[in-house]
């Protein structure tokens, strides 16, 4: 729930544009739902809809308006507050909406008898007139405009008209428009600053707190900017409108976060990141201590397009809470006087370094480096406590910096997959309130260069064309998209790993909003390059059988590549390293007669399982087209079917499991049923936080009272009587209320600590959870499951096919041997250790060719690759 309040003059203008069609005809339906017993009249709360009832709208809408500000004609009340000048002098006396000065302005007190609120639904939730109606009546009633049982506050007249949808073309938010007299029926004022013991001041804060009432209460979705743990500052309605108007992806706050957060974990110095700001085309100026420009003490960012800026200007902190300055400087690089100091000159320095600086790497070396890294890094997660939720926080940031450096790679001002990822870890970054941050020592991992690697070298990078990107793999080798793949599966895998941390931490809301983003986006961005990798490979198989006939220089240029390539040497090594040896041992170990069995692809990951058939892909490319089976010892030859054989058996019974319901669709049901049991346990232990947090505020509230009356009758002099005696009485009626409220306060405190234990889920996490319980999630999650597990059963049944086909060839290569005497038999693995290695020349090019084509068998023959 999202509340926006304003002040103003002239309430017959407000219901005027309330009631009327709007500045762009998006007011649809528009009618008068709820109010004050006076407005609530039958022959005012009319739909009015189209151009036709802009008249009669017109006239009730004065009617209303009238009646709405009826007391304040009546008693004459004044109802003053500080204005802008400037919107005094530009606008006259006749000046709808009053307008606050800034931080600094100066301001002139005009009348502002008129209390607007807009109360808007999150998005994707609708509300019946019913419930909005009950919801108004709540927010009203909490704001203080309504009457009391013991008459002590009259009730103020107000009234609220729906829309629906905001925008102009109806695809914004659900919401409603309150319009409210600031003068009561008896001629007294309301007051929208002070609330009373135990509330905030101020309409602005306070309304914050009902809404958050009236989302426990109504089982609303929870806004993000309030959780305690991972909020991030929302986009202004001048941000998105500008989106939309501009046709881009997202608004230049979700860029600059991207961009910045890629720019510190790769920069391994402040003088760094200041340069990699301005050389991605970031305006960038730093915030001073007081007394000079000698200490840099926070800084802010613009957007740059060109010689021209757009969007805000923001603070790092305002981007996320790790991206201030005195948090970069504890966990991104080294922190120290002569470092300050040198970076003092770039901070003074508008000049940029040029193009960024670029490496001596090829697009698929690029690539491979960056995936050994991001290997070697999950492994040292592993050496992290789960418990400890600070430096997991620490290690989501620099996980998010180099999804963000990737997404500026690949992405560019198109965001996808890899932003999403890179705006789920940035939350699971942010520490709550309190917690101290995580400060990395010199000898720990960091992930600076990789980010860096990232943002330099190559030349991949998306084109966008208004909505619309241009493919960035369309036109890359499958060398490179296996690269890539590979990469993107080690990504995964850590974002997986942040989401385990969450888990053994009790943090589900959080786990499974990462699990979501891996399942919804980054799943299916790796089976499609998956997919593009064996039709690029049917492709150049074409093109090399065409060499002979027709060579050109081009595809010398591609198969001396292919030749030289190193990619099936770094497939093997990174699946040897996820956890045992994915593919037949070497010649040496081959003679060895304790040779360890190979892991099963039944038991591999999601992640290996995908590895696996990349690499049967790629070893085809370059001619490890099939196992050697003619020279395996005999020794080996039966380990290599006793393994098979069981694997297939494994295979087979785990696919029988899944053809009912497969692992993510049961572990999503679990999911949904844990979520909603702490959803259940959560409500109580919010109703008794709120309650202690009231009782929290009105002690603090008579404590300072009492001092305040302590003060006061310190310094009133002995001779007035009267004037101490008045003081002393309210301090003796502050100090029993106060004997009245720190027992309860007490006992709250204590009831809701308990409640609190009682979840088993962190404060931080309960928003999370209340949002992620809801039905409409849960169906969500429970279809995108199903949807994965169908999808994986489909390619593990084609594995399944590959397996059966290797397993034939081992069969029957033993059923051979079987017929064979030991002297035939002797000579046959001499015949097979002698044979010639490796890719033949082509007699009419002379290059060597990746691997021979195969012999036509005929039709309904199997010739394609296999393990």
């Amino acid at each position: 729930m999202i509340a926006k309040i304003g002040r103003g003059q002239k309430l017959g203008g407000l219901l005027v544009y309330l009631l009327g069609e709007g500045e762009h005809n998006e007011h649809e339906h528009r009618h008068l739902i709820a109010g004050s017993p006076s407005v609530m009249r039958a022959d005012w709360m009319v739909d009015f809809h189209g151009p036709e009832a802009k008249r009669a709208a017109r006239d009730i809408a004065l009617e209303i308006a009238r009646e709405i500000d009826l007391p304040r004609k009546l008693y004459g009340t004044a109802v003053r507050m500080k204005a802008k000048p400037v919107a005094v002098g530009a606008r006259g006396h006749g000046v709808d909406v009053v307008e606050r000065p800034g931080k600094g302005e100066a301001g002139v007190m005009r009348d502002a008898p008129n209390w607007h609120c807009v109360l808007a639904a999150m998005p994707g939730e609708e509300l019946s007139d019913e419930v909005w109606a009950q919801i108004t009546h709540t927010f009203m009633d909490e704001m203080g405009f309504s009457a009391t049982p013991d008459a002590k506050r009259a009730q103020a007249r107000w009234g609220a008209v729906r829309h629906g949808r905001s925008g102009e073309h109806g695809d914004g938010q659900d919401h409603v428009h309150i319009a409210a007299s600031l003068v009561r029926e008896d001629g007294s004022k309301v007051s929208t600053f002070d609330y009373g013991p135990g509330k905030a001041k101020g309409d602005w804060s306070r309304a914050e707190e009902v809404c958050v009432l009236i989302e426990q209460q109504y089982g609303l979705k929870v806004r993000a900017s309030r959780k305690e743990g991972g909020e991030l500052s929302a986009n202004s309605r001048a941000e998105i409108e500008r989106m939309a108007r501009d046709q881009g992806a997202e608004t230049e706050r979700e860029r600059l976060r991207r961009m910045v957060r890629a720019a510190a974990v790769s920069a391994d110095s402040e003088v760094a990141f200041v340069r990699e700001l301005r050389d991605a085309g970031i305006s960038v100026v730093p915030r001073w201590a007081a007394g000079g420009k000698t200490d840099v003490v926070g800084y802010s960012v613009r957007l740059r397009h060109g010689n021209t800026e757009a969007g805000p200007w923001c603070g790092g902190g305002t981007l996320a809470k790790d991206l201030n300055l005195n948090a970069l400087r504890e966990q991104q690089w080294e922190d120290s006087p002569e470092s300050r100091a040198a970076a003092v000159a770039a901070w003074l320095s508008p000049k940029t370094t040029g193009e960024r600086a670029r490496r001596g790497l090829d697009e698929a070396e690029l690539w491979q480096q960056a995936a050994t890294q991001f290997g070697q890094w999950h492994q040292h997660l592993g050496e992290i406590p789960r418990t400890d939720r600070a430096r997991w926080a620490w290690a989501a940031g620099q996980a998010a910096g180099v999804f963000a450096a990737w997404s500026e790679k690949l992405e560019g001002e198109q965001p996808g997959a890899l932003a999403a990822a890179a705006q789920e870890l940035t939350r699971s970054a942010q520490l709550p309130k309190g917690e101290r941050r995580y400060r990395p020592s010199s000898t720990e991992k960091h992930l600076g260069d990789l980010a860096k690697l990232l943002m330099s070298g190559g030349s991949t990078r998306a084109e966008s064309h208004g909505r619309e990107s241009v493919d960035v793999t369309a036109a890359v080798s499958a060398a490179v998209l296996a690269a890539l793949l590979l990469l993107l599966l080690a990504a995964i895998a850590i974002l997986l790993e942040v989401a385990r941390a969450h888990r053994a931490r009790g943090e589900l809301g959080r786990a499974v909003a990462l699990e979501g983003v891996s399942t919804t986006r980054l799943s299916p961005l790796s089976k499609r390059w998956e997919a593009q990798i064996d039709e690029r490979r049917g492709h150049e198989d074409r093109d090399i059988r065409d060499i002979g006939v027709t060579p050109t220089p081009e595809r010398h240029t591609d198969i001396a590549a292919a030749k030289t390539s190193k990619l099936s040497e770094m497939l093997n090594k990174a699946a040897a390293a996820a956890s045992a040896p994915l593919t037949p041992p070497s010649a040496s170990n081959a003679r060895k007669p304790a040779r360890p069995r190979r892991v099963f692809y039944s038991e591999m990951t999601a992640e290996q399982k995908t590895l696996m058939r990349v690499k049967a892909t790629t070893d085809a490319q370059f001619a490890f087209r099939d196992l050697n089976v003619r020279a395996l010892s005999d020794e080996d030859l039966a380990q290599e079917l006793a393994e098979r054989r069981a694997e297939f058996g494994m295979l087979v019974r785990d696919l029988d499991e899944r053809k009912i319901e497969g692992p993510r669709t049961r572990q999503a049901k679990a999911d949904n049923a844990e979520l909603a049991r702490k959803a259940d346990a959560i409500e109580p232990a919010l109703q008794a936080d709120q309650a202690a947090s009231e009782l929290t505020r009105a002690e603090k509230y008579l404590y300072a009272e009492l001092a305040k009356l302590d003060t006061a009758i310190e310094e009133t002099p002995r001779r007035k009587l009267l004037a101490r005696k008045a003081l002393q009485d309210r301090a003796e009626r502050a100090e029993t209320e106060l004997a009245e409220v720190r027992p309860q306060a007490e006992q709250a405190r204590g009831e809701a600590e308990a409640a609190a234990k009682a979840t088993g889920s962190p404060q931080h996490e309960w928003n999370e959870i209340l949002r992620e319980s809801t039905p409409a999630r849960e169906r969500h999650r429970l279809e995108k499951a199903k949807e994965q597990d169908r999808n994986e059963f489909v390619e593990d049944r084609g594995y399944l096919r590959d397996l059966q086909r290797t397993l034939d060839r081992v069969e029957a290569e033993s059923e051979r041997r079987e017929r064979l005497t030991p002297e035939q038999r002797a000579a046959d693995q001499r015949r097979a250790r002698t044979a010639p290695k490796g890719p033949k020349k082509s007699t009419e090019t002379g290059y060597k060719m990746p691997y021979q084509p195969p012999p036509d068998l005929g039709r309904g023959r199997d010739s394609g690759p296999s393990l």
